[in-house]
């Protein structure tokens, strides 16, 4: 959709039944976009393909490397040679959407972070993403990485049907770590939402608001995508709606053979700033109780007129918020409880007692010195602790003075330097 008055439409969606592949409703869903962090669905569906397939497990390690410690937030700030399960790791970022994490998970399956974007690539075109291309495993701004609406709901619709057991890494509203606690940019939807199921969301100012969301209701799912709206809220608000009428529906293409055009080339650069977010009464105005039911063309077109909706302002200057997210997504029917995550292996004796066939790790260059180096190989080198590197293995975690070592990194936990002009 073109620019209209002062502000963008949501740029793109689509809605499709999980079970069936059925596409209900769609728009510009050929178009190119930026996926943004929801290129982080595709690293970890890799990684869920290789524990389904026993040449890793939950439990095995993944390391920091300066590599990854380099990425920019959003980032945990680990310092190099910190140790993280991969069960964790995918908590990190499938939730806060660490890409420091997902570099690590990408050097740690794929040996380097090049031939890990290999393997997304490879895995795109066999599930048939076929305007989709990915150069890093985060979705950091790029604008070589590209995908359209269609290709996020083919994968969605392949992590949500091909592992049903892990369903649960895209249903945390939060984590935990020590006493700090981050939530998920799907928090919201996920306790709000009747059956919302969660997935991941996404954003770069050239992409705008993205996320790829699913609901289940009396035994039927359905998965929504949403690019490019113009603030988390009103990506949420958009999302409920398809979701909303998604199920009122059962006609539709199977997105196997789902076909079409798009604009060829992605939003131009800076899109966030041409694409003004709307007030908060503007949101009520336009999803609020009072708003009844219209096309979603009127939900995603900002222009569209509204009726006046239900006040949400305490004074002229203060919103009622709870009264507006209740307007919007409905009461919280869910309470907010962050997963736990940690460093290190909580029980370094049972996961070696669980030790399976060996999977080669890159190993040190020859004549490297055996601790960790500034120059690793593969984006890895690692300590052993005399047991063989595999299922299950544990790599020797580095023990700080403190906490502030281990996150003392620019964007990290406990950095107090300035970052993109702003302090974290």
């Amino acid at each position: 959709m073109a620019l209209t008055g002062a502000r963008a439409d949501v740029a793109a969606w689509l809605v499709m039944d999980a079970d069936s592949g059925r596409v209900l409703e769609h728009n510009a869903a050929f178009d190119r976009w930026y996926p943004a962090s929801l290129t982080k669905m595709m690293t970890a569906f890799i990684a869920f393909q290789h524990v389904s397939n026993g040449t890793m497990a939950m439990n095995d390690m993944v390391m920091v490397s300066q590599n990854a410690l380099n990425q920019p937030p959003s980032k945990m700030g680990f310092k190099v040679g910190t140790t993280i399960t991969l069960d964790n790791a995918l908590k990190m970022i499938l939730v806060k959407s660490a890409n420091d994490i997902a570099v690590a998970i990408a050097e740690r399956i794929g040996g380097t972070e090049e031939d890990f974007i290999k393997m997304m690539n490879s895995t795109a075109t066999r599930l048939g993403m076929n305007d989709t291309n990915f150069v890093n495993p985060h979705g950091l701004p790029d604008n070589r990485q590209v995908t359209t609406a269609r290709d996020m709901a083919v994968l969605a619709e392949a992590l949500w049907n091909q592992f049903p057991q892990y369903r649960s890494y895209m249903s945390y509203p939060g984590i935990r770590f020590g006493k700090r606690t981050f939530r998920s940019g799907n928090r919201d939807f996920l306790l709000r939402i009747d059956g919302a199921n969660g997935m991941k969301t996404g954003y770069i100012c050239n992409s705008g608001y993205n996320v790829a969301t699913s609901t289940t209701r009396n035994g039927r799912t359905i998965i929504a995508i949403v690019l490019g709206a113009a603030s988390g809220l009103e990506r949420a608000a958009f999302a409920k709606k398809l979701i909303d009428g998604g199920f009122e529906t059962t006609v539709g293409t199977n997105i196997s053979s789902f076909q079409g055009s798009g604009k060829s080339s992605p939003p131009a650069d800076r899109y966030c700033k041409r694409n003004t977010q709307p007030s908060a009464q503007e949101l009520v105005d336009r999803f609020g109780s009072k708003r009844g039911s219209v096309s979603m063309l009127a939900y995603s077109n900002g222009s569209s007129p509204s009726p006046e909706g239900k006040s949400i302002k305490l004074s002229k200057t203060k919103v009622n918020w709870g009264l507006m997210y209740e307007e919007i997504l409905g009461p919280q029917t869910k309470a907010y409880a962050p997963v736990r995550v940690r460093v290190g292996n909580e029980h370094p004796i049972v996961v070696l007692k669980k030790l399976g066939d060996s999977v080669p790790l890159p190993m040190p260059k020859p004549g490297a010195e055996s601790d960790l180096s500034a120059n690793p190989a593969g984006g890895i080198q690692q300590r052993m602790l005399g047991a063989p590197v595999g299922k299950g293995a544990l790599l020797q975690p580095l023990k700080p003075s403190s906490t502030r070592e281990l996150f003392g990194s620019p964007g990290g936990l406990y950095a107090n330097s300035p970052i993109f002009g702003k302090t974290q």
